[in-house]
C-alpha cells in the first residue's frame, strides 16, 4: 500500500507574527468588552462556527455576534488571557490548539474563572486573518 509522508512546514515568521496579533487582539477586545473588535477578529460569514467551553455551538457571524453581547451584559468584568499556544500551518490556512482563561465577574460580585482547552482555524481572507472555526472545552477544575 502506497504511503505520502509530508514535509513538515513552518510558518514564516510574518505569518506567526500576524497568529500572535489575532490572538492578542482577541483577548484585548474580549476584556475591554469591546463588541466589534471581537468581531473584527471572526470571520464575517454564515458559514462561522464557535463551540463554546459548555459545549453550545454558534453557527454565523450575526449569532456569535448576539452571544459575545449577551457575555458582556451577564458579566461586568471580563478578562481572557491565551496561556500557552502552538500554530501550526494547514493547506491554505492555520490551525492553533492552546488553553486560555476567562476570569468573569458577575453583576453580584461573584467570580468565576472558565480554563479552557481550544483549537481553531484561521485564514486570510480579504487580506486579514480571522477566526473561521473555534472549538473550545473547559478544563476539569483541579481541587
Amino acid at each position: 500500500m502506497p504511503s505520502t509522508t509530508l514535509a513538515p512546514t513552518v510558518l514564516s515568521e510574518q505569518d506567526l507574527q500576524a497568529q500572535k496579533e489575532l490572538d492578542q487582539a482577541f483577548c484585548s477586545a474580549m476584556s475591554r468588552k469591546d463588541l466589534d473588535g471581537v468581531m473584527r477578529c471572526l470571520w464575517e460569514d454564515p458559514n462561522l462556527i464557535v463551540v463554546l467551553w459548555d459545549a453550545t455551538v454558534y453557527r454565523g457571524w450575526e449569532a456569535i455576534r448576539a452571544a459575545a453581547q449577551q457575555l458582556f451584559d451577564t458579566f461586568p468584568i471580563v478578562r481572557l488571557s491565551i496561556d500557552e499556544v502552538s500554530h501550526v500551518p494547514v493547506g491554505d490556512g492555520v490551525v492553533a490548539v492552546g488553553t486560555a482563561t476567562y476570569d468573569l465577574q458577575a453583576k453580584d460580585g461573584s467570580a468565576v474563572r472558565i480554563v479552557e482547552r481550544w483549537t481553531d482555524l484561521r485564514r486570510q481572507i480579504n487580506g486579514r486573518w480571522v477566526y473561521v472555526l473555534d472549538h473550545a472545552h473547559e478544563l476539569p477544575k483541579l481541587h
